[in-house]
């Protein structure tokens, strides 16, 4: 005999459990894993609660209907947590936990009390068995009788949790949320009504199967159906995000190339920067084969802050353009050339077998730096001084090895324009003393261990001083007398020369006025200045402010420049020499003859003065040249009607030549050594009275004493 109703129930036993696997599918990867959890074991229950239904109705017997029936008792309780539980997950609202407790604690004491009793938890006594027929025919198995307490407890705490659910899925329809569809709310009315009929039929007001189940088959298909729309909404959205990550992606490697090219790259040339450099030198060490050398060249072009200045930063950025494309032109390809300097670049040089094939290399790049660079229809002869230092010859890592051949890059530029140094250990114990030495010297001037010497100049035809070359020495504590040769570059590479040059001007000023204050009237002072000091913007206001301060004239003071000073900056050189002329200073060329454009200075210089460099005077006697070269300058000096002063005068037949060609002024150990503040005051003294010309006993240590006036 066909049974469309158990039938029924058991079609709904295959949708619940088939709800309750969608609902765990999509707890593993959605945000609503408590909700889903629970609708899962909510779809168990019923299940469970439907298929002992199907047994308890179609059981052949009152016995097997009873014992079924203690299960739908079962699960019917079994599915009131697990209700609560997802309705809470979705409650916008955090509820105390305690709540929840209680209705577990119930829900098991309500199971515990269907097992004891005989009939379950509903009924305390049965109506008679019976059989009911329904419309098709069909006779099922019906357990009736007196509803008890608990039942009716129980039947209060499930419409208390149907109603705290409609109260959340009312809630989440107003927010709009996915889960509260149109079709749950009739769902969860359908359940509502078949657990009225299911409360008539236990009393026996009404006889209708349990339908409360099949309420919530309704519910779960709906269920079943949002979960469909929800993972093909998460498929879709997976897509999105997969394309937006690819994109992403994407985006971020073409930001990071960007951030490469930014970081390790030169803008204007396009070469690596220093960063770059050095990236791919560590790259090059890692993979270097010991049969191998790896060379790294630093080369600065000369001159090129000069070019900057007299034809613009336009102008030597296109020539810096040129000369980076000249070089990749003529390197190869396992060569890394970057720009890691503002005036030149560096190189990494592989695959170098022998020294001489580095040798060979560093010419061929300096010959490509030699050559003539087009610029605006301008042309210029370039050159570049050139450090070197070779891996692992020189040093272990790339740190090391481009400290190595910035010392040597140093080293070159100390030695002039266009030259080529490779490190050598020296230089590095060279370098630690120059950095001692700029430190020390920084604090020289406070601790005042700078002093002046005074060398005189004197008449070749009286013997008489006309004036006093002031010299700055420097006493270090533990170096002892420091040349100047060595702390003046220093000076001018750091910025201290300013400082320490108007130290000078002022002392030697001081100086001057107290030999004024002794009687010596016609005195002169004569101060050598840098080139730093001469185009300091300050230098009228120092000179004007410690003549003024000393109660001097500006034509006491004689500033001596050398000749190599000239050829940096001519323009603004001449300017200057000007401006220190229209304030009445005596301006006076040192080292004459040994620079490049003597004459031609001589023309457009206002100055009154020169000296004969050393170099020609210790000629005399000696060599025809350095004879013709002084006869020739002591003639220009008279024509021009300009002072010319005979420098490293030191021999009684030096003196006489330069008489015989008419030299007016000497200057030199045969007259005097440089002497301290007291020596040189004494030597006036003495020499105002017609005694000797210097006290030995009060020079420096060392330079022994001046020899006496012939």
């Amino acid at each position: 005999m066909s049974s469309p109703l158990i039938s029924a129930y058991l079609i709904s036993v295959g949708i619940l459990l088939m709800a309750a696997a969608h609902a765990a599918i999509l707890a593993r990867g959605s945000g609503h894993a408590r909700v889903n959890w629970s609708f899962a074991a909510i779809c168990v229950g019923f299940a469970g609660f439907q298929f002992c239904n199907a047994l308890q109705y179609s059981a052949p017997d009152h016995a097997r209907a009873l014992a079924a029936h203690l299960w739908v008792n079962f699960f019917s309780v079994l599915v009131i947590p697990p209700i609560a539980l997802a309705a809470a997950a979705l409650d916008p609202k955090k509820r105390s936990r305690q709540p929840f407790v209680w209705l577990m604690g119930f829900v098991l004491l309500v199971i515990g009390y269907n097992f004891f009793m005989p009939y379950g938890y509903r009924f305390y006594a049965l109506d008679p068995d019976k059989l009911l027929t329904l419309p098709w025919g069909e006779n099922i198995r019906m357990i009736q009788g007196q509803a008890n307490l608990v039942y009716r407890a129980t039947r209060l705490v499930s419409l208390i949790v149907m109603v705290y659910t409609l109260g959340v899925t009312f809630s989440l329809m107003r927010m709009k949320d996915r889960l509260s569809s149109t079709l749950i709310w009739i769902g969860l009315a359908i359940m509502l009504v078949t657990l009225a009929l299911s409360s008539m039929s236990d009393s026996g007001v009404i006889s209708v199967p349990y339908l409360g189940g099949f309420g919530f088959v309704f519910l779960a298909g709906s269920f079943s159906l949002v979960v469909r729309k929800e993972m093909r909404v998460r498929e879709l959205q997976e897509k999105r995000i997969a394309r937006a990550l690819a994109k992403e992606v994407q985006g971020r490697r073409l930001a990071d190339a960007r951030a490469d090219q930014i970081l390790h790259h030169d803008a204007l040339t396009g070469l690596p920067n220093r960063a770059g450099f050095i990236l791919c030198l560590e790259n090059m060490i890692a993979q270097h084969s010991p049969e191998t050398k790896i060379a790294v060249l630093l080369f600065d072009i000369d001159r090129l802050g000069a070019l900057k200045g007299t034809h613009g930063l336009a102008t030597s950025d296109e020539l810096l353009l040129q000369v980076s494309q000249r070089l990749r032109g003529r390197i190869r390809d396992s060569d890394v050339l970057a720009r890691s300097r503002s005036d030149g670049f560096a190189l990494i040089a592989s695959q170098i077998k022998t020294a001489s094939g580095v040798g060979v290399f560093c010419e061929k790049l300096r010959g490509t730096l030699t050559e003539a660079v087009a610029v605006e229809g301008q042309h210029f002869k370039l050159s570049a001084s050139i450090g070197l230092a070779i891996y692992p010859d020189d040093a272990t890592n790339a740190g090391e090895l481009l400290s190595a051949a910035e010392l040597a890059l140093h080293e070159a530029k100390n030695a002039g324009v266009s030259q080529i140094r490779s490190f050598h250990p020296a230089l590095k114990e060279n370098f630690r003393q120059r950095i001692g030495l700029e430190s020390a010297l920084r604090e020289a001037l406070d601790r005042k261990q700078f002093f002046l010497c005074y060398q005189p100049q004197v008449s070749a035809s009286t013997g008489r001083t006309l004036g006093m070359e002031a010299l700055i020495r420097w006493q270090h504590p533990e170096l002892g007398l420091v040349s100047p040769l060595h702390f003046i570059p220093l000076a001018e590479a750091n910025g201290l020369i300013g400082h320490i040059g108007a130290w000078v001007i002022d002392t030697a000023c001081a100086q001057l006025a107290a030999w004024r204050q002794a009687g010596h009237a016609d005195l002169r002072m004569a101060v050598n200045l840098s080139a730093t000091q001469l185009l300091d913007p300050y230098l009228e206001d120092t000179l004007l402010g410690a003549i003024a301060g000393h109660g001097l004239v500006p034509a006491d003071l004689e500033l001596e420049i050398t000749e190599s000073v000239l050829i940096q900056d001519p323009e603004q050189t001449v300017a200057r020499f000007n401006a220190l002329r229209q304030l009445g200073l005596r301006l006076s060329i040192d080292d004459f003859g040994t620079g490049y454009s003597s004459l031609s200075y001589l023309r457009v210089l206002p100055v009154q003065a020169f000296k004969l460099d050393r170099s020609f005077v210790e000629g005399l006697g000696k060599d025809e040249t350095s004879l013709e070269i002084c006869a020739s300058a002591i003639r220009l000096a008279q024509n021009l009607n300009l002072d010319i002063i005979a420098e490293g005068v030191e021999t009684q037949a030096q003196a006489e030549w330069l008489r015989a060609l008419g030299c007016p002024i000497f200057q030199g150990y045969l007259f005097a050594r440089p002497l301290v503040a007291e020596a040189a005051t004494e030597h006036l003294a003495q020499e105002r009275a017609g005694g000797p010309g210097a006290a030995g006993e009060l020079l420096l240590p060392g330079f022994g004493p001046a020899p006496l006036l012939p």
